[in-house]
Formats: C-alpha cells, sequence, structure tokens
C-alpha cells in the first residue's frame, strides 16, 4: 500500500490496538485537525484501510510503527509518546489509554495492568495484556478474578485525582 509522508506520520501517532478503533481514531483527526493537508491525508487513510480485514489494517499500522522515522525531531505529545515507544520496544496495552477519561473520573481508585491467562476470562482474552483504571468495586472483582485463575495482575497502582501512585515502581510489566 502506497503511503504519502503525511500518512505515515499519522498511523505513526495511533493509539488504538483493533481496526475500529484505528478508524475511528483518524476519522476524528480528519474531523478535528488543525489543518486542510492532516484532514485531507486522515479521510484518505480511512478509505484506504476500511477495505482491509482487522488484521490487514492492524499489520499496516504496526509496521509502520515499528519501522518509521520522524524526518525531523518529534514536535507534538502524540509524536513524542509515539517515538518512545518505539525506541522502548513497548507493546501496546489493549483497555484504557493511558490519558484516557476512566483515569480521572471522581470514582477511579486504581490502575492495573494485566494478563489474561485463561480463556474463560471474563477480562479479555487469553494471552492479552491490558490496562484498566478501575472503581474500588471493580478492583475487588479484578482481585477476584486472579485468585480464580483468569488474570495475572502485574502492577497496581492507587488513582488520586489522575496522579497515579505505584506499589512496585521496580516491577517489568
Amino acid at each position: 500500500m502506497e503511503l504519502s509522508e503525511l500518512e505515515k506520520r499519522l498511523l505513526f501517532q495511533i493509539e488504538s490496538t483493533n481496526s475500529a478503533a484505528a478508524l475511528n481514531e483518524l476519522y476524528m483527526i480528519g474531523r478535528y485537525a488543525p489543518g486542510p493537508a492532516e484532514r485531507e491525508a486522515a479521510q484518505t487513510l480511512v478509505q484506504k484501510l476500511r477495505s482491509l480485514s482487522n488484521h490487514e489494517c492492524m499489520a499496516v499500522i504496526n509496521d509502520i510503527q515499528r519501522n518509521y522515522r520522524l524526518p525531523y525531531p518529534a514536535r507534538t505529545i502524540g509524536e513524542k509518546l509515539a517515538e518512545a515507544r518505539q525506541k522502548s520496544g513497548a507493546e501496546k496495552l489493549k483497555g484504557h489509554d493511558i490519558m484516557g477519561l476512566e483515569r480521572f473520573a471522581d470514582d477511579t481508585r486504581h490502575m492495573i495492568i494485566f494478563e489474561v491467562i485463561s480463556n474463560d476470562s471474563p477480562m479479555g482474552y487469553k494471552g492479552d495484556k491490558m490496562r484498566l483504571f478501575l472503581t474500588d468495586a471493580g478492583y475487588k472483582k479484578a482481585k477476584e478474578n486472579q485468585e480464580q485463575g483468569f488474570i495475572s495482575i502485574k502492577n497496581h497502582a492507587k488513582v488520586v485525582r489522575g496522579h497515579l501512585h505505584y506499589e512496585h515502581k521496580d516491577r517489568e510489566l
């Protein structure tokens, strides 16, 4: 698939982990981008990617995110985050985005990063690595799912007004 430099730059910054969410993200960029070039590139990308299967679409996005290099120093927050993720080799987590609105909800008290270890898990598919921001009740349910062998919680942070206070800063995710 032939992509312009601007289209590659947009895909480089995509946060989504499935094609439907990625297309929605591009649609929103196309709608709210500050310049006409970005809007047109996002709309063109939506047309190009819409015809692909979920697997093919994510393969294109993942290839760009692994191999693309910005032709200039990162300027925007999105570019800086994408560049840092690329350099660290960190895997994208499914679930809630690190800066998602769930993090800042008044009743959010916990953030967990976990791996789904059972095919019967109510919290995802076996092998998924996820991040969720939870209320006290949600965290209690996650602990129960861990005790039942559905998930393995890798990291936990208390959330206070959007700020994360990790229990173990030295844990490998």
